[in-house]
């Protein structure tokens, strides 16, 4: 390896320990660049129009505006009331819900044996533990959410001069790049581009309709909080497999509190939701596939649970998908030389 070479090498090296130090920060770049990455086909649309790119990209700030500002005024006040009530209400459910599947060792006419009676008891014990669990996960998140609201305050800012300078910073990071590489990165990056593209954009709007239709059919079924379940049950399909599975557990176990049939109708609506999901709307929704095993899907979701929680299992299918693309990349070269 010559000095360049190595020079690069420990450049590259003392970059990526510097980010690592400075991750805390690094938030609002990350939304902002996921804005951008969602926004820019809108921004490209007004462009083919003839309109100068800074207006392109305020005119769909506007649009975002508009379809935020629809959003808050029909949703986010009931959505804070049931996260309010929902945080005031969490230990009087779990209470109820131990007393109501405790209830019949209070019935002295029933006889029964005490491997039984052990038994149950370690169940009840055990959903007591699943419901505080599923209540300070609950908690957990939205405490985070609010923490990260000043980088969602910043992050469209920083995503407006990201859009509106892509073309010089794609141009300058493609020159930063040693002569005999730029050729292999740019094909990286864009098959990466070309295999996360339809995935992203998606899977938001399929997690936005699944959600929807989520809280609509919790709401004919009267359980409570069901817009706040429906935003969760959204939120976790973006996880392949188990998505559906964790969005479950807090529907069921409000529709628990209201009544042991509730949880078969939750169930039933759960089922039928994933079924137009995985049937009519990913296949009309997203177009491109990651080109990843189900194993292989399986395996990345625990690896970014085990890593980063439930933000590594959201981010863990695009970025085993990325994985792929090197390894691939890798292996061809190997098997050339």
């Amino acid at each position: 390896m010559d000095t360049r070479k190595w020079v690069l090498t420990i450049l590259l090296s003392l970059s990526l320990l510097f980010l690592y130090r400075v991750r805390v920060i690094l938030s609002p770049f990350l939304f902002a660049a996921l804005i951008a990455y969602i926004a820019f086909p809108l921004v490209s649309v007004f462009e083919r129009r003839e309109v100068p790119r800074p207006i392109a990209i305020i005119l769909v700030y506007l649009l975002f505006a508009v379809f935020v500002g629809i959003s808050v005024s029909f949703l986010i006040p009931q959505l804070a009331q049931e996260v309010d009530e929902l945080l005031k209400t969490i230990p009087d459910q779990t209470e109820k819900l131990a007393d109501g599947l405790s209830l019949w060792r209070s019935l002295d006419q029933i006889s029964v044996p005490e491997v039984l009676q052990t038994g149950f008891d370690l169940v009840v014990g055990r959903i007591q533990q699943l419901v505080e669990g599923v209540a300070q996960r609950i908690a957990g998140i939205l405490v985070g959410m609010f923490s990260q609201i000043i980088s969602l305050l910043i992050a469209p800012i920083l995503a407006f001069y990201l859009l509106r300078d892509l073309e010089v910073i794609k141009r300058r990071t493609i020159m930063s790049i040693p002569k005999q590489y730029r050729l292999t990165v740019y094909k990286l990056c864009k098959e990466m581009n070309r295999v996360l593209n339809g995935f992203i954009r998606g899977q938001l709007v399929n997690a936005l309709l699944v959600g929807s239709l989520i809280a609509i059919g919790l709401a004919v079924l009267g359980v409570k909080y069901a817009l706040f379940i429906g935003l969760l049950a959204g939120v976790f399909n973006i996880i392949p497999y188990f998505g559906p599975v964790i969005g479950f557990i807090p529907a069921s176990l409000f529709a628990l509190a209201k009544s042991p049939i509730s949880v078969l109708w939750v169930l039933v609506l759960f089922i039928v939701v994933n079924q137009l999901e995985a049937n009519i709307i990913s296949p009309k929704i997203i177009g491109e596939r990651v080109g990843l095993h189900p194993l292989a899907v399986i395996f990345a979701i625990f690896a970014g649970g085990e890593l980063m929680g439930i933000i590594g299992m959201l981010i863990a299918v695009p970025a085993a998908a990325i994985v792929r693309i090197v390894f691939v990349y890798v292996l061809k070269r190997v098997d050339d030389a």
